[in-house]
């Protein structure tokens, strides 16, 4: 089975918001969000978060099997910047070319709007980091403590990618 990219559009909402909370619960660490607080959203904020910045979903068949959302800088000084965050990909999807086809498609969509994009992973998530790493993504920093989850601090790095400086493609065998 083969995976379809697309930016989520409002009649996505409801499967937008499953997976969300889905990868809240599946991976605490990951996110600085947490189920508690986004199963309390309304309808209509979830509908807001679509529209405020693009997210775009990765489909098997119907089923929307990840999620990533991009978000420009607003200060006129860093628009020249953009967030990549709320990655996630199910379990499922997960080493079957998904994760790296809907990044490829975010990193396609901010290289109509900026020159440089930024993104925070945790840094015991060793498969994130290496896809990142060979999407062109370099560790620039790393916030000690960023999250704190069950009881322990969890440290992320902070990778960006200058699309303005070439990028490396990846091969299907990556």
């Amino acid at each position: 089975m083969t995976f379809s990219v697309r930016r989520l559009e409002a009649a996505d909402a409801a499967a937008y918001r499953d997976i969300r909370l889905e990868a809240l619960a599946d991976a605490p660490t990951a996110f600085g969000s947490d189920v508690p607080r986004e199963r309390a959203f309304a309808d209509a904020a979830w509908l807001e978060r679509l529209a405020a910045n693009p997210t775009y979903g990765v489909f098997e068949a119907d089923d929307l099997v990840g999620i990533a959302t991009l978000a420009r800088e607003p200060g006129e000084k860093s628009q020249h910047r953009a967030n990549i965050y709320g990655v996630y990909v199910k379990p499922k999807a997960r080493g079957r070319g998904a994760s790296r086809q809907l990044l490829e498609a975010v990193i396609a969509a901010a290289k109509e709007i900026v020159v440089q994009v930024h993104l925070c992973v945790t840094t015991s998530n060793a498969p994130a980091v290496r896809l990142y790493e060979r999407l062109g993504f370099t560790i620039y920093g790393t916030e000690p403590r960023a999250l704190f989850v069950d009881g322990r601090y969890h440290d992320e790095h902070l990778m960006v990618l200058r699309l303005d400086e070439g990028q490396r493609k990846v091969t299907d065998n990556e």
